[in-house]
């Protein structure tokens, strides 16, 4: 019993002795991209491959109070899971590369796991609208033998340049250097993204903060135009290996799926809120008037804190 009024006692000191988090800083990290496409899965050419990209720089603004808080993090960041590129032997000859860059401002809710004076431990959950800044898909086909069976499946147009020859068992496909083959035209220039991870500020001192966030992100849309997608769905470019009519891939939906992980350097400010002494009667509104606000416990909540419009307090 004694063991929950002193918890309970304890609670009410930090409760009344909150302050308010404010951050800002910057941020850099990578990503682990992954592009889940149905028609890409069908395809006996393209085997995904495991893929890192970066997120360079980003910019951090958080706000904490008692048990929540909120997170800004615009950044650059990019994506696109590379595929390894196989010929009818199984054979690896070459990558499928997607990139795709990304501004992006994520805004996150925080629920504190804890919230101890130097150390806070946070769920977010967050959405982040994006703009396409760069995007593309190249090709690229190097072997010492010059070039190389590939098995294009039905449906697909096999491109009409020179050094493309279509045998009974495959196409034979010339040597590639980082060939556009999806421009940024097909892409689309608005993705939404949503994301759940961890995020933690480790303060080392009453004046900076290192942060790590690490979230799963899934993107709400399909990165292509729906015009590029018809031309999937309705083939009607060259000729595949069987004559008909072709597309430039087998259609099937696409998603960006992607695990981040950044990390950071954030100034700390921190703001106390000012003293509100309880008043329920006449008599104690007389007596809070005169009454002084009780002795700082800033120590039990983080040591040495900042005021608006004032400089640091000492510690207790």
């Amino acid at each position: 019993m004694k063991a929950v009024f002193t918890g309970l006692f304890l609670f009410l000191i930090i409760q009344a002795s909150a302050q308010d988090v404010e951050s800002y800083g910057v941020f850099g990290g990578f990503n682990f991209p992954f592009t889940v496409d149905q028609g890409l899965q069908k395809d006996p050419r393209f085997y995904g491959k495991f893929t890192i990209r970066a997120t360079p720089v980003g910019f951090a603004y958080g706000y904490d109070r008692v048990g929540h808080g909120v997170l800004f993090t615009p950044n650059y960041t990019q994506l696109g899971q590379k595929f390894i590129i196989k010929n009818t032997t199984g054979g690896e000859v070459g990558v499928r590369d997607i990139q795709m860059s990304y501004l992006s401002v994520p805004v996150a809710l925080k629920l504190h796991i804890n919230d101890m004076s130097f150390f806070r431990l946070s769920l977010v959950a967050a959405v982040a609208p994006s703009i396409l800044i760069a995007g593309q898909e190249t090709l690229t086909i190097n072997t010492p033998a010059g070039a190389t069976k590939i098995r294009y499946p039905n449906g697909v147009s096999v491109p009409t340049d020179p050094g493309y020859e279509i045998v009974y068992d495959g196409v034979f496909v010339p040597k590639l250097d980082k060939q556009v083959y999806v421009p940024k035209s097909k892409f689309n220039a608005f993705q939404l993204f949503g994301a759940v991870g961890l995020h933690s500020d480790f303060d080392l001192n009453d004046d900076w903060s290192l942060n790590f966030d690490g979230r799963a992100n899934f993107g709400i849309f399909d990165t292509r135009k729906s015009a590029y997608l018809n031309e999937l769905k309705n083939p009607a470019g060259p000729n595949d290996v069987n004559g008909n009519p072709g597309a430039p891939d087998i259609y099937g939906q696409r998603r960006e799926i992607f695990l981040s992980v950044s990390f950071g350097l954030s100034r700390i400010i921190q703001i106390k809120h000012a003293y509100k002494p309880k008043v329920t009667t006449h008599a104690e509104r007389i007596k809070a008037a005169n009454a002084k606000p009780p002795r700082s416990t800033s120590a039990a909540h983080g040591g040495m804190s900042k005021q608006k419009g004032g400089g640091k307090k000492k510690k207790n």
